[in-house]
């Protein structure tokens, strides 16, 4: 897992872009008091709003840069807050079987997230980050251009079960189809599951180390690794929905070359190579990012897969610091 930077502005800018699309089909459910639904060979019905909902939509439609903004651009670390406090009043905007629900869902999802006006390329361009903050193991580029070939958005707050989140800035986690798939993140509730969003994580809630049973002095990079790669974390449940443990610890080759580089002094004899070569001047990070093999700053570890956990070992056996 990697943190994502909060830039507030990002949200705002969101907020605009999807602004009018929600506007149109809130004054759409407003007009008509509801929405009518046409199933295949039955005869057409409509679905009503509460008196509870036609308040908060008409809140929405009345000062949408105070009330609906609010929804959109709610801060990551109130977001559970918001949805205990608005949804405990108003259990009918979570239960899937009822009129309301149907009506948040039709405008926040089917007309709102899953609608072409919403550009999910320029939505994950505007975050700007390379990999999956989930695993940091895949790369989730976006192509200019073509649309069609970018990573998945994440809805933390499934939108199964929050519609009226689904286009909140701070909810939309762009995301591997790993990470997103069923068997980890799928459809599990965080607020149930305890999950950390990664626009909260911190870099000490998730630690690389290693242990090292036995390394060939002959040639350590032949045969079966000896070297484990293990986690220390305060998000336990993250581990366990995102598989981390078990998919981490394929990755050992890697922590074992780390620790060759280690053992024949390569660091500083690089180190001291590339200082003195001549026509070339690096800085100490650029330094430290051509021993590793990765980025070596904290703000850089979303560009390539498994820099966190380069740096975190990396600066354990003191290739950096």
């Amino acid at each position: 897992m990697v943190p994502i930077q909060i830039i507030n502005s990002y949200a705002e800018s969101h907020y605009l872009d999807i602004k009018n699309i929600l506007l149109h089909h809130i004054k759409r459910v407003l007009d008509y008091d509801g929405i009518q639904k046409r199933p295949r060979g039955q005869a057409a019905f409509w679905i009503r709003c509460s008196p509870e909902l036609r308040v908060l939509l008409q809140t929405f439609y009345n000062n949408p840069d105070q009330n609906l903004r609010q929804i959109i651009v709610e801060p990551a670390d109130d977001l559970d807050n918001f949805i205990a406090t608005l949804y405990i009043h108003n259990i009918s905007f979570i239960d899937d079987q009822s009129d309301d629900y149907k009506i948040l869902y039709n405008i926040f999802i089917s007309n709102g997230y899953e609608n072409s006006e919403f550009d999910k390329s320029k939505f994950i361009r505007r975050i700007g980050i390379d990999t999956c903050p989930y695993c940091n193991r895949n790369y989730i580029y976006t192509s200019k251009k073509n649309r069609k070939v970018k990573p998945e958005i994440d809805h933390f707050y499934p939108k199964h079960l929050y519609p009226l989140l689904g286009l909140t800035f701070f909810n939309l986690i762009p995301s591997c189809e790993t990470c997103n798939g069923q068997g980890c993140k799928h459809k599990n509730d965080p607020r149930s599951q305890r999950l950390i969003n990664p626009y909260l994580l911190k870099q000490d809630d998730f630690i690389f180390t290693h242990s090292i049973d036995n390394i060939s002095i002959i040639n350590p990079l032949v045969g079966k690794s000896a070297v484990t790669i293990r986690l220390i974390t305060k998000c336990e449940s993250n581990l366990k929905i995102f598989n981390l443990k078990d998919l981490y610890d394929l990755h050992h080759d890697h922590a074992l070359e780390l620790i060759v580089k280690q053992r024949i002094k390569y660091s500083k004899k690089y180190r001291d190579y590339l200082r003195t070569y001549k026509g070339l001047k690096f800085n100490p990070a650029e330094i430290d990012r051509m021993i590793l093999g990765n980025y070596s700053l904290e703000k850089d570890q979303h560009k390539r897969p498994l820099a966190k956990m380069y740096q975190d070992i990396g600066k354990e056996l003191g290739l950096i610091k």
